[in-house]
């Protein structure tokens, strides 16, 4: 139900920081991806408040860097940059590879099996993706423009699952709840824009990657699963930096 807010003095600052938030919540959530175009009109709508407060909003964001915009054009949501994303990538290998190394020593056999099966519906994920990628290639004047999204969304799923196998074995909860925090959100919608670039070098990398980690539990060697995990987390950052680095710059 839309808050009654129309009524309200649209230069309330009280109102703009508001809505300043209220967008600032929606970005972080996933639900206006890196480069999404953020109307005035539709904002105003969907606040049931006037164009007024919803552009004063958007300046406030601007101001933080959450969004960015052009003379007479709309707000767009900016891409993060690279050292953002590095520092996101960072933190993440270190909280992911200490799971990895307490995983290696608590895991049980019921959990190492449900990693495996996480990891083959992981390769069937890359399978079809590349299945879908030539049938849309031979095809490509009827091709569907979203089906690489959905496709790529399954992949991250996918991938999602075999680390969150992982992260729940570490029999440590506050560090899965963290590493949750991490990853969710904002953060799985930057993953998601990065995704749509990646080649056939980046999918075989993600799963040679994933059965080294597998491997290193296995064999319940901590070091080694640390590591394994650590080298694939600060590569998946870097293939995410070139990613981010190849889109064309809003004029």
């Amino acid at each position: 139900m839309k808050a009654a807010t129309t009524l309200r003095n649209p230069s309330s600052p009280k109102l703009i920081e508001e809505l300043a938030n209220k967008i600032q919540a929606k970005i972080f959530a996933g639900e206006f991806p890196p480069g999404t175009r953020l109307k005035q009109e539709l904002l105003a709508q969907e606040f049931d408040v006037s164009r007024t407060p919803i552009r004063e909003a958007l300046s406030r964001l601007e101001a933080k860097g959450i969004v960015s915009q052009a003379q007479h054009r709309s707000a767009v949501v900016r891409a993060p940059s690279s050292r953002e994303i590095s520092e996101m990538y960072q933190v993440r290998a270190e909280l992911e590879g200490l799971a990895a190394q307490l995983c290696a020593r608590w895991i049980t056999d019921q959990q190492l099996a449900e990693l495996r099966i996480s990891h083959d519906e992981f390769v069937q994920a890359v399978k079809d993706l590349r299945e879908r990628d030539a049938e849309q290639r031979a095809k490509a004047s009827r091709a569907d423009p979203k089906w690489f999204e959905h496709a790529a969304e399954r992949w991250i799923e996918m991938n999602a699952r075999f680390h969150k196998t992982i992260n729940d074995a570490s029999n440590n909860r506050f560090l899965a709840r963290t590493i949750l925090d991490v990853t969710s959100g904002y953060a799985r919608s930057v993953m998601l824009s990065s995704a749509l670039g990646m080649n056939s070098f980046r999918i075989e990398s993600n799963i040679t990657h994933h059965e080294r980690i597998l491997k290193a539990l296995e064999d319940r060697e901590p070091a080694r699963a640390r590591r394994a995990m650590v080298d694939h987390i600060l590569e998946s950052g870097e293939f995410v930096i070139a990613s981010f680095a190849n889109l064309t710059p809003e004029e």
